[in-house]
């Protein structure tokens, strides 16, 4: 089916379909990417919750009845008879480790339905990206942070720009659109095989710079995902959704830390 997806609209529309939503910091970067006091999504009100921001490498797997897509954040790599085709080394090694996810996956009866099912994750520690001293280097490690369901394919009739604005929920003629994300209980019942990044408890105080940082080390001083004894553990922040997902912004460490010197 996914073959039939990929012949019929081209892999360049699947990619940008399934690309997660920008995820914006809370506050406004400015000139040297120092925060400014401006938010850059009105959340107040919003009932957000909250979960670890885990400095790795993100990571999409895409279901559609049996064919099985493995990509990064930027870019899909088609997974054929056991084999993945046209990959760049340099991603070969992260596409090798979540591999065996599909066969845990694949008899999930999520997967028995005609609707396109995106997983997304995050691939961290061994030796991937700046901050795998703070998870522990001997290890990898992955874990989900969303799931969204496609139960309407229309959309890829449109052109990629439109496809995009679509998935950003940008208003167009009137409407907004966007992704079906799961509920994060609905994501745990569904995939239990599958480690989760870890919710955590968070509060913003009045949203100021140094309240914010201050919740930073009381509520998150470590990470919560260490691979190894000799792991650093230190967090990256996290990240805050509303249950739609319409908005969803992080806060991390340096930014704050930055911003404050």
């Amino acid at each position: 089916m996914m073959k039939d997806l990929i012949s019929k609209f081209g892999k360049e529309k699947i990619n940008t379909l399934t690309k997660y939503p920008s995820i914006l910091t809370l506050h406004k970067l400015g000139k040297k990417n120092i925060l400014q006091n401006e938010l850059t999504t009105p959340i107040d009100g919003e009932k957000m919750y909250a979960t670890e921001k885990i400095d790795g490498t993100s990571i999409r797997l895409l279901f559609y009845g049996n064919e099985r897509i493995v990509g990064t954040r930027d870019n899909l790599f088609v997974y054929e008879n056991s084999d993945f085709v046209n990959i760049p080394k340099e991603f070969f090694s992260s596409v090798e480790y979540v591999r065996p996810f599909y066969e845990k996956a694949k008899w999930n009866k999520r997967f028995e339905t005609d609707k396109l099912t995106v997983l997304f994750g995050e691939l961290y520690g061994s030796n991937i990206g700046q901050g795998a001293k703070n998870y522990g280097v001997e290890k990898t490690g992955f874990r989900l942070f969303d799931v969204a369901v496609y139960n309407d394919l229309s959309v890829l009739d449109l052109e990629r720009d439109m496809i995009s604005k679509w998935r950003e929920r940008e208003t167009e003629n009137g409407i907004i659109y966007g992704q079906n994300f799961l509920k994060r209980s609905e994501m745990e019942s569904q995939f239990a095989d599958f480690e989760f990044v870890p919710l955590v408890e968070f509060d913003l105080g009045d949203m100021s710079h140094k309240v914010v940082l201050d919740n930073l080390k009381k509520f998150i001083p470590n990470t919560n995902v260490a691979l190894s004894e000799n792991a650093l553990r230190k967090s990256e922040g996290v990240v805050l959704r509303n249950e739609s997902r319409s908005k969803i912004v992080k806060v991390r460490f340096e930014d704050y830390e930055r911003t404050l010197r």
